[in-house]
Order: structure tokens, then sequence, then C-alpha cells
């Protein structure tokens, strides 16, 4: 009994350190994006027609792989950008211009390759 408990928790072991994980570690709204970095942090925006960009930065113990950027106005599905993961540790960011006419709440979730979701962030626009 005891070694069939012994082979069942190593088993368990392998299984769990087999599963690769793909994590934020960081989450951001900015209105612009400099050397890699974003140049501010926002939660709101101005109605005024303009870009707004969703900087992301990943922790992935399976590279390369890639992420999903689902842009959501109102719980509509806006846009959906693949971005690439080259490395355990990678920013990327996805971009989009914001018109007048879509003053409100929106979000961007993120999710990994394997579908799951792993972050979002909420912001709205101003009218």
């Amino acid at each position: 009994m005891k070694k069939a408990l012994l082979v069942f928790f190593a088993v368990l072991l392998v299984a769990n350190l087999s599963y690769a994980q793909t994590k934020v570690s960081r989450i951001m709204m900015t209105s612009g994006i400099e050397n890699k970095e974003p140049v501010d942090n926002v939660s709101a925006v101005n109605g005024e027609m303009q870009d707004i960009y969703c900087f992301t930065e990943i922790q992935t113990d399976e590279y390369p792989t890639e992420i999903t950027h689902i842009w959501i106005y109102q719980k509509d599905i806006e846009a959906e950008v693949k971005l690439f993961v080259g490395s355990p540790k990678w920013r990327t960011f996805s971009s989009k211009t914001i018109t007048p006419e879509k003053a409100g709440e929106w979000k961007v979730e993120i999710y990994a390759q394997s579908g799951q979701l792993i972050d979002s962030v909420d912001f709205r626009v101003n009218e």
C-alpha cells in the first residue's frame, strides 16, 4: 500500500511540474509606450480620438508561446490581438484607437495560449 501511494504521489508531482504556467506579472492601460515601458498608468481617458495601449508583462515557463488581448466595449468584443511571447519574462502590448462615440466602460482580457483567462484590466472613456 505504501508503495502504491509513493507511486501515486510521484506521478502527481511529475504531472504538476510538467504543467506549463503563463501569468501576468504587470498590466496597465497607458497613453503611450517608450523604451518598451508604459509612460503612465491611466484608468480613464477623455473622449477625443486617441490611441490607448494595454501593456502586459508576462512570466511563463512555456516559450515561445502567445497571449491574446481581447478588447471589450460594453460587453461587445471590439478587437482580438494575438501577441508573441518569446522568453520567460516578456513585455508586450496592444493598442486601440478610441473615438468619441465609444465613451463608456472598456475592458481588456488577457488569455494564455491554452485559452485560460489570466488577467484583465478595466478603464473608462469619458464623454
